[in-house]
């Protein structure tokens, strides 16, 4: 039987950077039913729950696992968690390889999780979270749930 990952908050879990989720019935029914993995790239990156939100500055996901110059995750605090953020995703992708993942259901919107929009200086753009951008390099089938 094939696992898939599923990001935690839309299992239910409060793991939000606000301390809530976004808890969808059929993502804590495969979590239920043993078919998925819930996962927060954040807290798996050493961040708390709540934390503040968190904004790329001059690119997303995909230019910070890279390393693009410039491009940094910053909190509303003024803090720089790019590492948490890049930490996260490596830990992730460590579960997904030791659980032969090849798909998972992230979060759409998350500094970690987003798959086709994210927040990059202040404003919602076309773009991909961290973990998501570090899990596609690797074929792994990413999904979004809002």
């Amino acid at each position: 039987r094939q696992m898939i990952i599923v990001s935690a908050c839309l299992a239910g879990m409060n793991t939000r950077y606000d301390g809530t989720n976004c808890g969808h019935p059929e993502i804590i029914e495969l979590v239920a039913s043993g078919k998925a993995i819930p996962l927060c790239p954040e807290q798996l990156g050493g961040l708390p729950t709540p934390r503040p939100a968190i904004s790329f500055v001059d690119g997303d996901g995909n230019e910070l696992i890279k390393e693009t110059i410039g491009v940094r995750a910053i909190g509303a605090d003024g803090v720089d968690y790019s590492k948490n953020l890049i930490n996260g995703a490596m830990e992730t992708l460590r579960i997904a390889r030791m659980f032969n993942i090849k798909k998972a259901i992230m979060k759409e919107g998350s500094p970690s999780c987003g798959v086709f929009r994210v927040w990059v200086n202040s404003r919602k753009v076309e773009g991909c979270g961290a973990t998501t951008a570090l899990l596609k390099k690797t074929a792994i089938m990413i999904e979004a749930m809002e």
